[in-house]
């Protein structure tokens, strides 16, 4: 880190900046073979009686900052405030400034019928082995460090960590009290994940595991517009992973109706595309935890 100079001219080392009641500790995974940078955001609010509820975040070296910032800003009500009683557990990769390109594919993308369907040649369908690491090795870690309420853990994603949401929820149910999807890649695999939930479904016992359960989905308004090179291109002739908000709204009100049980939420934000979409995801993911 380069040296600066004050007006004196003397020498001044900058320190790297720090979160506040903000801990991290590195993880590594025998399911996956890989290590993780899990970031613990503490609110400034004493543990309820039956401990901190939890927010896991994936891409947390990029959403742990947004997310803690949101609950901090917008919950204390002013600077001697409390706010939310809410742990926002950030899991990332370390030595990543933002995103692990490569590992949060393989982690979060599904197992595929035929690795043909993408691409190109990511690693991917690792999700199985990191929902592993999360339950049997991430939170019992994070149970013997802290006061957490297992009936209130809540999973957030984006995009890839949007489906990756979206498929534990059909696969582990009773994994988490809360799935919240922002802009979920639900083109993935030539949209097989829609075919995945309805054969999910089809056995009435996975809505009576999702009874007390929610579905927060949200995506960018401006996210349904073409790729460049589509541009003029029929609209039915178009690849459906540019429509984004079709397949985000589809999704919700078909779980709106196929399982009753499950509280489903979906909201389209204005003027928001699927990097900006964050800012006012942040705001709705916390107003949602106040209910």
């Amino acid at each position: 880190m380069p040296a600066l100079a004050d007006e004196g001219g003397a020498r001044m080392v900058p320190s790297p900046v720090t979160l506040p009641m903000t801990q991290s500790f590195t993880l590594h995974s025998q399911h996956t073979g890989r290590d993780y940078l899990i970031e613990v955001a503490l609110p400034k609010a004493g543990a309820p009686r039956a401990g901190y509820p939890v927010l896991y975040a994936l891409d947390g070296n990029a959403r742990l900052p947004l997310l803690r910032e949101a609950r901090e800003t917008l919950t204390r009500g002013g600077p001697r405030g409390d706010g939310l009683p809410l742990i926002v557990v950030g899991i990332g990769y370390p030595g990543i400034d933002r995103f692990a390109i490569t590992a949060r594919a393989e982690d979060y993308i599904p197992p595929g019928r035929d690795s043909a369907d993408m691409s190109d040649d990511t690693p991917h369908g690792g999700a199985d082995r990191f929902l592993a690491f999360i339950e049997t090795e991430l939170k019992p870690a994070l149970a013997s460090r802290y006061a957490l309420d297992r009936s209130r853990q809540s999973l957030f994603g984006h995009s890839y960590g949007g489906l990756f949401t979206l498929y534990v929820l059909l696969t582990c149910p009773e994994c988490f009290r809360d799935y919240i999807a922002i802009s979920p890649s639900l083109w993935w695999h030539r949209e097989r994940f829609f075919d995945d939930a309805v054969a999910a479904f089809a056995d009435p016992g996975l809505c009576r595991k999702l009874k007390d359960r929610r579905v927060l989905m949200g995506v960018g308004a401006l996210e349904q517009t073409p790729m460049p090179e589509e541009r003029g291109t029929p609209k039915g002739e178009r690849r459906r992973h540019n429509a984004m908000v079709d397949n985000a709204r589809g999704m919700a009100e078909w779980l709106q109706r196929e399982c009753l049980m499950l509280e489903t939420r979906f909201t389209e934000f204005a003027n928001t595309d699927h990097g900006s979409v964050m800012w006012p995801a942040a705001r709705w993911i916390m107003e949602a935890f106040e209910d």
